[in-house]
């Protein structure tokens, strides 16, 4: 599998992978804490990492996605809803599994509609990476 390769593309889901060179611990962080999100998901992040706390998300170009947290497993999995612009809902969910290379962070979104899968799987990839940079410097620093 290629580090930040499209492990499936199904009508409605999305599913990305990346193995990142970083403990499971940091990879939670990196996707709880709203200073770290910023450096890699969006310009402005405002996530309360709880059941029921609010996602919100606002991009350089002026796209914003609000919503709200589902599933919280601590250190293992965080699930949330969010609705975008001309699309409507869909759910996110990263799943944090250590391996001997490191972490393995799955981003898996579903309820996309069928003809925006394709799109969608290539728009997680620039942030998957940029996850990796951001991880990255916190180690270097």
């Amino acid at each position: 599998m290629q580090p930040c390769g499209c492990v499936s593309t199904l009508a409605h889901t999305v599913e990305r992978a990346i193995v990142l060179d970083a403990a499971p611990q940091e990879v939670w962080e990196a996707i709880t804490d709203e200073t770290l999100l910023r450096e890699w998901l969006a310009d402005y992040v405002e996530l309360e990492p709880h059941e029921g706390g609010e996602v919100r998300c606002r991009y350089e170009d002026g796209e914003e996605r609000r919503g709200e947290v589902e599933l919280v497993e601590e250190a293992e999995r965080l699930s949330f809803r969010w609705h975008r612009s001309g699309l409507g809902p869909s759910r996110v969910e990263f799943i944090v599994d250590a391996v001997a290379e490191g972490t393995r962070l799955r981003v898996v979104e579903t309820g996309l509609p069928a003809p925006a899968g394709p799109a969608m799987a290539a728009g997680w990839a620039p942030h998957l990476l940029s996850l990796r940079l951001a991880l990255g410097r916190l180690v270097l620093a």
